[in-house]
């Protein structure tokens, strides 16, 4: 019997931009006017940004300059700021401000706007309804939401709002038209915004106007260009060159979280395709070095629970490789830890529940096979209460439904050696019926077929287990145990010969299976 160890891992830190390779268009037009979903109408100017990096949102704090993300301003190009109603062409002459470790900038436009006026985050509350206004996708929309909660450590707005590519440098506005913030990122399922007072912080130190050309050749301002390009790669799946760009971006500014945060994700991906290659020790060296990457993104943002959850993912997957017993253990303590501080930051996420409770099987496992069988119990106790939880919160992943299903299974062998037969037959039952509900989410994931012929055949229903075994194996031809399972009901069977063909199969494909 497996688990399915495909947890979540790897949420990108994705800056909120629309990449296209339409060019910004040269005529000037006029007058800006948008509408506020909050029943009134205004002479606010919410501004579609365009330039290099495709489509982005900003919008007036004065009347000739425009705040927005830098992440948006520090492509290379020409970068113009078109108004709603589309009557209106500002070209942007410079910069007056900007602060990198918020991602903020102040753009000087030649014209004027109408300016938002800018509300005391300090006052915003978790529940607050609020609206961001943009250009997702390229066309202007607003959508309202509510604030989730609010980082400690600098203030960020955490948002239940339908954030998209485009949305970079929107204003996030509360229920008086006043902005609260300004939308940077997205960490699924939640976006992120700008604190309004440290934008008027910004705006309290006015500089002289710095050409768009010059600022773009400072050392942060490049950083954030190959950070951006870094996104791009894993999103495409070139992790080496994603990589690549995130080691010159940390070499410009190492205090750049996110590029330390998305550079290990990009390092266990690759690892994986090192694991699915057989290469186990370059596998392990990403991961190592990821785990690392995700420390340092932790000690710059300690409340980034994205960090926590992708370093969680590296250690699962060192402790998966490790042979040293001790140390395997260690990773998967480790691992349990850093999803447990996940959920203490964000009880609402899924995944870390469901993955939480792999680990603490598999460090049951260690346990039952050390004669611990006190401690293994209570190891998948709690994992059935995680992939409970996890099956609470998102009842559509048929994954946290196998893992519950395994976990009770393995429970239910230690209730059977310990001769408690009525108990272990009760977590067999509702093992199959785990089994059961995930295959009517998911009918083609052949570890959920094995797992419930494997409950079935201790339960007696050997014909029922061998119908499960041949439909893993439709779906998985090459993985011996569903041979060697489907081998053993067969026998019980007293079907012989079909018994030893599947016998035989299995150890052509896996010359240990069964020992």
């Amino acid at each position: 019997m497996k688990q399915n160890t495909k947890f979540s891992l790897g949420l990108l830190v994705i800056w909120c931009l629309l990449f296209s390779c339409t060019r910004p268009p040269q005529q000037i037009i006029e007058t800006p006017q948008v509408v506020s979903e909050f029943g009134n109408t205004r002479d606010f100017t919410v501004i579609r940004m365009e330039g290099e990096f495709g489509v982005a949102s900003g919008f007036f704090v004065d009347q000739d300059k425009i705040a927005t993300n830098i992440h948006v301003a520090a492509y290379p190009g020409v970068i113009f700021a078109r108004s709603f109603d589309q009557k209106t062409i500002w070209r942007v002459e410079g910069i007056t401000g900007y602060d990198v470790k918020n991602d903020l900038v102040i753009l000087k436009v030649s014209g004027k706007g109408v300016s938002f006026p800018l509300a005391d985050s300090d006052t915003v509350k978790i529940g607050d309804i609020i609206m961001a206004a943009g250009y997702p996708d390229g066309k202007y929309r607003t959508t309202k939401g509510t604030i989730r909660g609010i980082r400690g450590t600098d203030k960020w707005l955490q948002m239940r709002v339908r954030i998209s590519p485009g949305n970079s440098g929107s204003p996030v506005i509360n229920s008086k038209g006043q902005v609260i913030g300004i939308v940077s990122a997205i960490e699924a399922p939640y976006s992120y915004a700008i604190p309004s007072n440290t934008l008027k912080a910004l705006l309290v130190q006015p500089g002289p106007t710095e050409p768009l050309v010059q600022w773009r050749k400072r050392e942060p301002i490049r950083a954030a260009v190959y950070a951006s390009h870094g996104i791009s790669k894993i999103r495409t799946n070139r992790y080496e060159e994603a990589i690549a760009n995130f080691d010159k971006a940390i070499e410009l500014n190492i205090e750049k979280a996110d590029a330390y945060y998305n550079r290990g994700l990009a390092k266990f991906r690759l690892g994986d395709l090192e694991s699915t290659q057989g290469n186990t020790e370059e596998a392990r060296r990403l991961y190592e070095t990821g785990i690392e990457d995700s420390t340092q993104a932790i000690k710059l943002i300690p409340e980034d629970v994205f960090a926590y959850h992708n370093r969680a993912g590296g250690r699962f997957r060192l402790a998966q490789s490790e042979t040293d017993i001790a140390k395997a253990q260690q990773y998967y303590q480790d691992a349990i830890d850093d999803w447990t501080q996940v959920i203490k930051l964000n009880s609402e996420l899924a995944d870390p529940y469901n993955n939480r409770g792999i680990a603490k099987v598999h460090f049951g496992e260690f346990k039952a096979d050390q004669r611990d069988i006190s401690a293994a119990q209570e190891l998948y106790v709690a994992a059935i209460q995680d992939c409970t939880q996890a099956i609470h919160l998102n009842p559509e992943n048929p994954d946290p439904y196998i893992n519950r299903g395994y976990a009770q299974f393995r429970l239910g062998k230690t209730k059977a050696d310990q001769g408690d037969t009525a108990d272990a037959q009760a977590l067999y039952r509702v093992a199959v019926q785990n089994c059961t509900q995930a295959i009517q989410l998911n009918p083609e994931n052949a570890v959920v077929y094995g797992n419930r012929g494997v409950a079935r055949a201790v339960l007696g229903n050997n014909a029922g287990a061998i119908e499960d075994f041949d439909a893993a194996i439709r779906l998985n031809p090459e993985d011996a145990e569903y041979y060697y399972e489907r081998g053993l009901a067969k026998e019980v069977l007293g079907q012989k010969e079909a018994a030893k063909a599947d016998f035989e199969k299995a150890k052509e494909l896996d010359p240990h299976v069964g020992q």
